[in-house]
């Protein structure tokens, strides 16, 4: 019989440092339960450039991202107080939000008091002085993972004439040759070296999901600092804000770090930090992922390349399969695009009709909010999951599939069809009010009509 897992007490951030004559940083930590740990972090410059960025404004921005680095390291003892380096306001709310918000799907799944029962310590600084926070076109970094969502944000650029450059922040090797397999065009990577006694003490200790977006962006602003692009473009759509699940008064969103709350925090903790360093922003934030799904299907040439399946993108991942069809995010993905392909289009992009595949039936379920919650993974709303198989079932090659014919009938007794054609109708309009600039708004209009 295994002895309980016991907390930690205390998380401190201990230091971080360019390393001499490369173009690396080493961010330490120390858990007084599991030590020390240290995580280097590579980027494609030249050690001097990197020197030179973080020994002027880009130092605060360090500053932000060793305390993101910092949740791969915090999961393992969970402690009850959180030691944190000085920070703005800002930053400090940023932090604050990360290590709660940001891993209530962690403390939820592991079964730790959630809200969670941090106490947080650090000195506050003065803000630096402040900017208005907009958006300007121009030439930009890309984030790109691989999936429809990433290619939808490419060609919104395309469309618009900008100049990019895809980037990727990647764990291993492997992981890169995935990358490399489904992108259109080259992809520059950004590679992270974890600390090698994680593994032990996630194993010893706890583990689970991190808000990994929150890495990624800041990641990606520091090489758009150096390389002088000013803009650094995700793909996050506003249909991440819903829930993952809600429990009484327990939210907890699997993906905190990509929705628009999250986005808002980080970009005024970077506008404090350092307000000329890029801030990263969503370029399909006014977009639901149906409307996104309509978008992608338009793009053929993509279809025999883009993979979302976790399981491919795992440290030992197999790059020869796009698809496990066994997974929240196949499940996910076909179902969103069901409204837009024909049976013959799906097996290009998918290698088979997944509407018909009893191995996803379960998480078809979740995803209609037909269970207690959605998958922990990062999926679209229960409602436009609804709206996307009533609208599948009104195509001839889908109307009979083992989803639909399971499936519509439940969904049917919860929403009518009048309430379900209102819902897939708002899916398709974007929102208003969102960072994105006009011109990029136009581009998207004419790629998804």
């Amino acid at each position: 019989m295994s002895m309980p897992q016991v907390r930690s007490s205390r998380f401190t951030f201990t230091s971080w440092q360019v390393l001499d004559g490369q173009a690396s940083v080493a961010f330490s930590f120390h858990c007084d339960q599991f030590g020390d740990f240290t995580e280097t972090v590579s980027w494609p410059v030249a050690p001097e450039e990197l020197a030179q960025y973080f020994e002027g404004g880009g130092r605060a921005i360090g500053d932000l991202l060793w305390v993101a680095l910092g949740v791969s390291y915090y999961k393992a003892g969970a402690a009850r107080h959180i030691d944190l380096p000085p920070l703005p306001a800002a930053g400090r709310a940023m932090a604050e939000a990360l290590y709660t918000e940001g891993l209530a799907e962690f403390f939820v799944r592991a079964e730790l008091p959630y809200p969670a029962d941090i106490e947080f310590s650090g000195p506050v600084t003065d803000d630096t002085l402040r900017r208005p926070d907009r958006v300007e076109p121009g030439a930009a970094l890309v984030a790109f993972g691989g999936g429809k969502d990433s290619y939808v944000a490419r060609a919104i650029l395309q469309q618009a004439g900008e100049d990019m450059r895809l980037v990727s922040a990647t764990l291993s090797g492997a992981v890169q040759s995935v990358l490399r397999a489904t992108a259109p065009d080259e992809i520059t990577f950004i590679e992270r070296a974890l600390d090698a006694s994680l593994a032990g003490a996630s194993a010893a200790g706890f583990n689970g999901h991190v808000p990994i977006t929150a890495i990624n962006m800041l990641l990606l602003s520091v090489l758009g600092a150096i390389k002088g692009y000013p803009q650094v473009v995700f793909a996050n759509e506003r249909s991440a804000d819903e829930p993952t699940m809600k429990m009484g008064t327990v939210v907890a969103n699997h993906q905190f770090s990509k929705s628009g709350p999250f986005e808002t925090h980080l970009r005024q903790a970077m506008l404090a930090a350092d307000p000329d360093t890029p801030r990263p922003y969503s370029i399909l934030r006014p977009y639901s992922e149906a409307w996104i799904g309509r978008a992608f299907a338009r793009l053929k040439a993509a279809h025999p390349k883009f993979t979302s399946c976790n399981r491919n993108f795992r440290l030992a991942g197999d790059a020869e399969k796009r698809w496990c069809g066994r997974c929240a995010k196949c499940a996910f993905t076909s179902l969103i695009l069901a409204p837009y392909l024909n049976r013959q289009e799906a097996k290009v992009a998918f290698g088979a009709a997944f509407l018909d595949a009893p191995e996803l039936l379960s998480f078809y379920e979740e995803l209609c909010g037909l269970t207690d919650h959605k998958p922990w993974d990062c999926v679209g709303t229960i409602d436009e999951c609804r709206a996307s198989l009533w609208r599948a079932s009104q195509s001839a090659d889908w109307q009979d599939s083992l989803a639909v014919t399971q499936l519509l009938p439940k969904v049917s007794r919860i929403l009518n069809d009048e309430e379900l054609e209102s819902i897939w109708l708002r899916a398709l309009e974007p929102d208003d009010g969102t960072l994105v600039p006009a011109t990029y708004l136009r581009a998207g209009e004419d790629l998804s009509r």
